[in-house]
């Protein structure tokens, strides 16, 4: 860590005047300065200077490296980030026209289906509700509307549809003559037997 420059100029001065005291009061502090200049020749000032490269050395550039690379990395993690995302979003906007088109047709085959399962059931449907086959009688009528009797609920309609089919049944029977397939005739010849 660097000192900030404040304390830096103290220091400065600091060891300017601890070194002017040294040198003018004590012989020692003299001759002790007078022999770093050898010493630095030798093989302790060659490894002090080593390693007061190797300190510089890694206070800059390999410090800017570190620092370099550490960007490096987070550049390329945002990187694959934003590919990932525009790659989604590069998909959900393809895809769009093909969803939608799958949805219609979802859409339309359900409706279709529906109409489908109408159409087949109108024509039931008009068979129940139709009139046409028979002429009810009054006690007959009285049994479609589900009033036979105080209180009787009216028929759903399969049970109406019974009562209609048996009632034309026995109308095409009476209009064949006796024997022929009545209300009391056995039912040999496959015909309703209700």
């Amino acid at each position: 860590t660097s000192l900030p420059e404040e304390e830096k100029v103290i220091l400065m001065y600091s060891m300017a005047g601890v070194g002017a005291l040294g040198w003018g009061l004590s012989p020692h502090v003299r001759c002790a300065s007078l022999l770093v200049v050898p010493k630095m020749v030798g093989k302790e000032g060659r490894l002090f200077v080593l390693g007061y490269l190797l300190a510089a050395i890694y206070e800059g550039p390999v410090s800017n490296l570190r620092h370099n690379l550490a960007e490096a990395a987070r550049s390329l993690g945002c990187t694959v980030e934003l590919q990932v995302n525009n790659s989604r979003e590069a998909w959900r906007v393809s895809t769009a026209p093909l969803r939608a088109v799958i949805r219609d047709l979802l859409v339309s085959g359900l409706n279709a289906e529906s109409r489908n399962v109408t159409l087949a059931f109108h024509e039931l449907d008009e068979q129940v509700t139709s009139e046409e086959g028979y002429e009810a009688t009054a006690e007959e009528a009285r049994a479609l509307r589900g009033r036979a009797g105080p209180g009787t609920p009216i028929p759903d309609t399969q049970k109406m549809y019974e009562l209609k089919t048996r009632l034309r049944c026995a109308r095409e029977w009476g209009s064949q003559g006796p024997g022929v397939g009545g209300p009391g005739a056995s039912n040999v010849s496959g015909g309703p037997g209700f």
